[in-house]
């Protein structure tokens, strides 16, 4: 039986979803195999609650033969109780229908059970074909949608033979039957879980004895329950399993569409059924391997299969399924500094998937970690001149931060926290063409990085991005290629699996003195220059249209005209008309990106050139949803000349970052815009104490005004670095411990 859940009702009210612009996806959805032309007053199929367990919500995809009378009424919904009564009615349809177009309504069980006039609770509906009037319809399908998923615990004392009363707790829609043969349980839905299992945990008596005794211990999907079309399928090939006396615990790895099913076990008592979503075990390889000698190593999952070679560690027969973010680790122990590079590398099937040749400048034991697929079967470790002590599979999963959405730009930045920069890695570039690892950051960029981000006191990350030759000719309409652009979605995917926030930019693409640059506001040819760059847009706002508030977009990044640090009026109209193209062309999207936040700078990020009455805030369908983004490198001699000076002289200079942050403040607060920083910092000239004096100062002054702040790392760790972490080791450095302590305050 469904819960009673009072909400808001819409009783009698036309239910009216936007147009479908393509198929309708099925997953966590179930095709009731309903379709057909309708006229006017048919009873389509009736609905019981048994037939609603494990969903939320009914969706019929629907298209008009031929105008009708009373089009917002074109089918119905009629809800009674367990007594037969109420049958009140929900309207679907459309005010203005165009012959030939598909339309998608969404209605809520919810919905339904509060329509219901009677006080009662929902027993079931029936879908109909209403009174339109002349004209008929089409039903291209009807589905029901999953609810999210709620993991749950049934526990208790069942033994085969005798009834029993079993609790549940967590999702209390699962109804539960411990009958004298089996448990049924029904209408949990596993909908956004990553790796649905079900657990059963039973104790054998001590009557059980000797060494191949097998007992039913199963779990079977069951389909059209208490019909005369009942369907049983094990979840395992094998529902017999070899018993002992004593507690275990059996785990299944479960369909994630399925709502119900039956737990058969003989000769046991089963104390708790739970239905979680699993982190997968880790899986450690243990033992000492050098390159060029075979070794024995031990794998603790005996399914997993491995040879320890002379050339290479091969790993195989291996399944990532239920992973969520599959992580192989690496732990190396390097006895000797070697002359040059060496080898630490992972490939499958003769294709590299993590690593580089790498400098090793100490002795000791060292860690690797490589972001992997979820299809992975098999890999080979390849490293020399060190000893390989342990490999590490494991699903590197950090519990989901709430989903963020109808939030301003102001309330945003509550959210938002201290940011950081992941300089020095998907913008790279050299002669034109874009790599991740082209500069100093030899490492692809792994979840890892992100946890010691998150864990140091930073909540939100911007991941500058450059595009450059990845983006395709006029002819193909811009098109970036799918594999970089799949590669930006993996990073900021792992990002926000590690609880943080992201902001994303076209970043050199606009840069001044960069070959390759195609986002030049000096360009005769601007016109195409705009088509450019909302082309870029829409493709990248397109791929992440299904991103909730918790990534956001940065328009460009530091566009200026070579020379000009101060715009003129011509340079200004373009920055403008960039900004608004960038608005437009996100918005036009749709999905998410209508609820988007959107990051927009001024010329050259630069606060004195912002502060301008030729800055033009773009037009926005979307109220309050826009942010204005600055950058701040001064004074410029402390903060990035190496020849300069390393005093920050507080006494003489405070006065001045206090003024520019009052002045952006005053001028953003006239547009109705929070600010960023987008980036800051000050390289290490060994000056750690004046490094910290300044950027403490800097965010305590910007805290006063809500602004947002984000460092600059570029991820080196010399002098002249602005590296907070270790990319390598995924640690915090020395001095990174010191400046981040100066950030948070």
């Amino acid at each position: 039986m469904l819960k009673k859940k009072l909400i808001s009702a819409l009783s009698a009210a036309a239910v009216v979803v936007s147009m479908a612009t393509g198929a309708v996806s099925t997953a966590f959805a179930k095709d009731t195999g309903i379709s057909g032309d309708y006229t006017q007053g048919t009873t389509i199929k009736t609905f019981l609650d048994t037939d609603l367990e494990g969903y939320e919500s009914i969706t019929l995809n629907y298209e008009y033969n031929s105008l009708v009378d009373v089009p917002t009424e074109t089918f119905g919904l009629l809800s009674f109780d367990s007594e037969w009564g109420g049958w009140d009615k929900t309207s679907i349809g459309q005010a203005e229908p165009v012959i030939g177009e598909v339309y998608s309504s969404t209605v809520s069980f919810d919905t339904l059970e509060s329509s219901i006039n009677t006080g009662k609770e929902l027993y079931g509906f029936n879908l109909i074909a209403d009174n339109f009037g002349e004209g008929s319809v089409h039903l291209n399908s009807v589905v029901l949608n999953d609810k999210q998923g709620k993991e749950a615990t049934i526990s208790g004392s069942w033994t085969k033979g005798t009834a029993s009363e079993m609790t549940v707790t967590g999702d209390t829609d699962i109804n539960v039957d411990a009958n004298a043969y089996n448990i049924y349980f029904s209408g949990f839905s596993a909908y956004g879980f990553i790796n649905p299992v079900v657990d059963v945990t039973v104790e054998y008596s001590s009557d059980i004895a000797g060494e191949d005794v097998f007992k039913e211990a199963t779990l079977y999907y069951v389909d059209n329950y208490n019909t005369d079309q009942e369907v049983w399928t094990p979840v395992e090939e094998n529902t017999y399993k070899k018993v002992k006396a004593g507690e275990v615990t059996y785990s299944y790895q479960i369909d994630d569409t399925c709502h119900s099913f039956f737990a058969c076990f003989d000769e046991c008592t089963v104390k708790e059924i739970k239905i979680h979503d699993k982190t997968p075990d880790p899986i450690d390889i243990t033992g000492s391997w050098t390159k060029g000698t075979e070794s024995e190593m031990i794998s603790t999952n005996q399914d997993v299969w491995l040879y320890a070679g002379a050339d290479n560690i091969y790993v195989f027969n291996l399944s990532l399924k239920g992973y969520l973010n599959p992580t192989i680790e690496v732990t190396a122990n390097y006895n000797s500094i070697p002359d040059n590079y060496v080898q630490a590398e992972l490939y499958s099937k003769g294709n590299k998937i993590g690593g580089d040749y790498i400098p090793v400048e100490e002795t000791g034991e060292r860690t690797f970690n490589f972001d992997v697929s979820n299809d992975l079967t098999e890999f080979n470790v390849c490293f020399d001149r060190c000893t390989i002590t342990k490999v590490k599979i494991y699903d590197n999963r950090t519990p989901e931060a709430p989903v963020i959405s109808n939030k301003t730009a102001s309330e945003l930045t509550a959210y938002m926290g201290k940011a950081w920069n992941l300089g020095n890695a998907l913008e790279c570039t050299t002669d034109g063409t874009v790599g991740e690892t082209l500069w100093n950051n030899k490492f692809p960029v792994s979840k890892p990085l992100f946890d010691t981000v998150k864990a140091s006191g930073f909540d939100t990350v911007r991941i500058p991005v450059s595009y450059m030759d990845k983006i395709g000719n006029e002819a193909s309409g811009y098109k970036i290629e799918e594999s970089w652009l799949n590669r930006v979605q993996e990073v900021v995917d792992l990002a926000i699996n590690a609880g943080l926030l992201v902001v994303i930019d076209i970043h050199h693409d606009g840069s001044d003195d960069v070959q390759g640059k195609w986002i030049d506001i000096s360009s005769d040819d601007f016109e195409t220059v705009q088509t450019k760059f909302t082309a870029v847009w829409s493709q990248i706002a397109d791929k992440f249209s299904g991103y909730d508030q918790r990534l956001m977009f940065e328009s460009m990044n530091e566009i200026k005209i070579s020379g000009q640090e101060n715009a003129s009026d011509d340079a200004y109209d373009k920055i403008n008309a960039l900004n608004q193209a960038f608005v437009t062309a996100v918005r036009n999207a749709g999905g998410k990106n209508t609820d988007r936040v959107l990051i927009i700078p001024g010329y050259n990020a630069d606060i004195n050139a912002t502060v301008n009455s030729n800055f033009v805030k773009p037009t926005d369908n979307k109220a309050d949803r826009l942010m204005l983004s600055v950058h701040y490198y001064d004074p410029y001699d402390f903060v990035l000349n190496e020849n300069g000076t390393d005093f920050w002289d507080e006494d003489s200079e405070l006065a001045y970052l206090q003024g520019q942050m009052q002045k952006i403040s005053t001028f953003a607060n006239g547009l109705n815009m929070p600010v960023i920083i987008g980036e800051y910092g000050a390289m290490d000239k060994d000056n750690g104490l004046d490094r910290e004096t300044y950027l403490n100062a800097l965010n305590r002054t910007a805290e006063l005004y809500n602004i947002v702040t984000a460092y600059w790392d570029n991820g080196f760790t010399g002098i002249y670095g602005f590296a907070l972490f270790n990319r390598e080791t995924n640690s915090v450095t020395e001095s990174g411990e010191i400046i981040i302590s100066a950030i948070m305050g």
